[in-house]
């Protein structure tokens, strides 16, 4: 009610102020038309503001502006993403979902990778521990691809085995499931960490089987028939990931394309040897100008020279707090390379004598 009240006081106020300017001989044609378009703006701003509804959703959603939904949850016992996808579908019309989710108490939250539904644009999930993450791996999705920021930190994702080995591992995936939501602006996947159950499928079994399995996996994705285009992508974060595979990199890079992405976000992995896919930085990442290295126990560096790609923007690469004693040959020629290449090496053991 205060958010009315406000926008009144303002209309009122404007209209007095205009019919005082009115009353003046001094007034000029000019000042009379910037007078009525500020009073048109301000008026209209009121009108809008009557449109508001900031009414409590049955399913705990603000309506907004346009008929967007601002939902926000704080879950302590349990949240299903499928109860709230169907509520999203029985709506009529309906703009732009926001969904924001954190647990508290040991809430947990069943949200099924990569999270579609009806105009979902943003997810926050945040503190949860998350089941049903890999349950429709081979589900064909009704949704179209609506997500333009999701970002998943501080979770427990619990992972079936059986059922893991069955979708993720035994399968070739579509197109939808394995590039995920490629409308994405933002992706940011910060400290996760996974919880095995039924890991008792894997008892009595020799290794072999495991080493066999894995080999599969890597055989499907390398023989990926698609690629995943991500036009949109402009920042990019896998954070704090303790378990990388010495193959992250080529997981991300080799099906995928990120023709606009600026920003790719590192930090804080288990990473001791550069991967030759962040060496030569320019061939997946064309506009990238930031390269967040730091804290991921790096040992040596090197990149390779992007000429002739002849991009004029300078790329800033992050590689603070690493274990790095010395630096490459190369590394004076750096800055006049095209584009310049500026690195931080702040906090590692040969700059701390």
């Amino acid at each position: 009610m205060r958010f009315y009240v406000t926008f009144y006081q303002m209309y009122i106020k404007h209209l007095q102020d205009f019919r005082t300017s009115l009353a003046k001989t001094s007034f000029t044609r000019m000042q009379y038309t910037d007078m009525r378009l500020e009073f048109i703006f301000i008026l209209t701003l009121f009108l809008m503001t009557l449109c508001y509804d900031g009414s409590q959703g049955s399913q705990g959603c603000k309506k907004r502006l346009l008929k967007d939904q601002d939902c926000n949850f704080e879950v302590s016992d349990f949240w299903d993403f499928r109860t709230f996808r169907e509520w999203l579908d029985q709506k009529g019309s309906l703009g732009d979902v926001s969904l924001n989710i954190s647990c508290i108490k040991g809430g947990s939250v069943y949200i099924p990778w990569p999270f579609r539904a009806r105009n979902l644009k943003r997810v926050k999930v945040t503190n949860c521990y998350l089941k049903g993450y890999y349950d429709e791996y081979k589900v064909l999705s009704n949704y179209e691809d609506s997500l333009q920021q999701r970002i998943v930190a501080n979770n427990v994702i619990e992972i079936n085995v059986p059922e893991w080995f069955d979708s993720v591992v035994n399968s070739k995936p579509e197109k939808s499931i394995a590039c995920g939501q490629e409308s994405l602006e933002r992706d940011i996947i910060s400290n996760n960490t996974y919880r095995f159950s039924h890991s008792s499928f894997l008892q009595n079994r020799p290794v072999e089987f495991l080493v066999d399995a894995l080999h599969t996996m890597r055989e499907n994705r390398r023989s990926q028939p698609f690629k995943c285009h991500y036009s949109n992508l402009v920042y990019l974060e896998k954070s704090c990931t303790h378990d990388l595979g010495k193959h992250f990199m080529e997981d991300i890079t080799l099906h995928s394309n990120f023709p606009k992405l600026l920003s790719l976000n590192l930090s804080s992995n288990s990473m001791w040897h550069l991967p030759v896919e962040l060496k030569q930085w320019y061939e997946t990442f064309p506009q990238l100008e930031y390269l967040d290295l730091s804290n991921c126990k790096l040992q040596s560096f090197s990149f390779s020279n992007p000429t002739p790609y002849g991009r004029e923007t300078s790329i800033h690469i992050n590689l603070q707090n690493n274990n790095i004693s010395d630096v490459p040959q190369m590394f004076d020629q750096y800055a006049t390379w095209s584009p310049p290449i500026s690195i931080d090496l702040r906090g590692n053991p040969f700059l701390k004598d």
